[in-house]
């Protein structure tokens, strides 16, 4: 198969523009991905270190648990391996297997506070602080301090650390319990001369009294859950749709779409890869014979038909198998031409 072909029939922008739906309607779960790997890890540690309360999860456009619900929401695009990869190239912060089991600690914690309201408790505002405390995004952290554990990174202004547990009471406990809760953290050697170390004994001794009751809350309002999310790929991004397309040198889905069907209806209809698959072999022949390319550049062309009318589900009568054939090689002959000359398989 030409790798130039194949190249410029999956370039960036034909991906993007491939994905380029309603963010509810991608289809994502977290069963199957990989986070549900990373989700079972958690309960396992949760499980080993006796707490009973496994807190649930869902797809939403960013980390975080609602206002003392303990339900924890991941960004969606986590649930994809193609979405993060956009999700890294659009804003380069992705987080690694172990950097997500960190935030996922972290976000227990907080699940587990408002699970079982710990945070109305007078010693844990003793030792936390006020939950009630207004949220600040811009704080002054001191990077010096042994009151705070330190986890999860943040950048602040110019600074950039593990600070933040200073942020707020409620991220303290978090981060606390995420330290707490982490094999292997050796927290009572590590933070052996912090004053830190009487928070993780506050949250040690606390884990062991709550860990088997029955939380008091598991369930609550959700935060853009992903069924609610409207917005488009390329509009979550605040991208331009016309950028992308013109620079989609591989995005046939448009054009596929004016041949085959999506929702026929009252006969058995054929499916569109099927039917691709089944002819390609003498169009391949024909169409390398009088354009003169490459059969391995045609036959990419084949596959990326065939995948999209796999993924949009297209299909065709029974009845207009000979026409659909004719306008088909149409398309197909007209893709590869502007491949030849142009160096991209869209038609303009």
């Amino acid at each position: 198969m030409s790798s130039s072909a194949k190249e410029i029939l999956n370039n960036w922008e034909t991906r993007l523009m491939e994905w380029n739906k309603p963010i509810s309607e991608l289809g994502l779960k977290i069963e199957g991905s990989a986070i549900e790997k990373i989700r079972s890890r958690l309960y396992g540690e949760l499980e080993r270190k006796g707490i009973r309360f496994k807190p649930k999860f869902y797809l939403t456009d960013t980390w975080g648990c609602p206002d003392r619900v303990p339900v924890i929401g991941i960004p969606f695009y986590y649930a994809n391996p193609v979405l993060s990869q956009i999700e890294d190239r659009m804003n380069g912060d992705l987080e690694d297997e172990h950097e997500l089991m960190m935030t996922f600690r972290h976000e227990a914690g907080h699940a587990i506070n408002y699970a079982y309201r710990l945070y109305a408790l007078r010693e844990w505002k003793e030792t936390f602080g006020r939950f009630d405390e207004p949220y600040r995004d811009f704080f002054r952290p001191n990077p010096q301090s042994r009151q705070f554990v330190k986890h999860l990174y943040q950048q602040v202004g110019s600074y950039a650390g593990r600070i933040y547990a200073q942020k707020h009471p409620d991220e303290d406990f978090a981060e606390t319990f995420a330290v707490w809760l982490t094999p292997r953290s050796n927290w009572r050697v590590k933070y052996r001369n912090w004053s830190a170390l009487k928070k993780l004994k506050y949250v040690d001794r606390l884990m062991k009294e709550i860990g088997p009751k029955r939380p008091l809350v598991t369930n609550g309002g959700l935060v853009n859950p992903i069924g609610s999310l409207n917005l488009t790929l390329l509009e979550h991004y605040n991208k331009s749709e016309e950028r992308y397309r013109q620079k989609a040198q591989g995005y046939v889905d448009d054009v596929l779409m004016e041949i085959f069907s999506t929702n026929g209806k009252g006969e058995k209809r054929i499916p569109a890869a099927g039917f691709i698959d089944k002819n390609r072999n003498h169009m391949v022949g024909m169409i390398s014979h009088w354009t003169g390319e490459k059969s391995s550049s045609v036959n990419a062309l084949m596959d990326k038909l065939r995948d999209r009318a796999r993924e949009l589900s297209l299909n065709l009568s029974p009845h207009r198998q000979s026409r659909k054939l004719i306008e088909f090689t149409a398309l197909a002959t007209a893709l590869v031409m502007n491949y030849t000359y142009e160096g991209k398989f869209t038609i303009n």
